[in-house]
């Protein structure tokens, strides 16, 4: 399976380092830069998802990813783990709202 994320998101860059470290045996990360509107996730089969759906299939795929939220019971852990990609969500796009509104010469 391959995980295409934004790279210049720093939400996005964290969450595939994570997935880096410990499944890239299991799942190729692969930046996109600017093109990445979010998240992309190639299934072994070709089949081909976006966004919250790709964080579905990707817990359901390779369950192991539930493992980053320890702490919690196991039954709050797939909640847990869409909520952090809604509130991630979120944070990108406050950041290109206050980024992209920045004076190309001046910053």
């Amino acid at each position: 399976m391959k995980l295409y994320y934004d790279s210049n998101c720093p939400v996005c860059r964290s969450f595939a380092k994570l997935l880096q470290k410990h499944l890239s045996d299991e799942l190729e990360i692969i930046p996109l830069g600017e093109y990445a509107k979010d998240f992309k996730l190639e299934l072994s089969n070709g089949e081909v998802l976006y966004g919250k759906e790709a964080i579905d299939a990707l817990e359901r795929e390779v369950p192991k990813v539930k493992d980053f939220f320890w702490m919690l019971p196991d039954s709050y852990k797939g909640k847990a783990m869409r909520k952090t990609y809604a509130f991630g969500k979120f944070l990108r796009r406050i950041s290109n709202f206050f980024y992209k509104r920045r004076c190309e010469e001046c910053g």
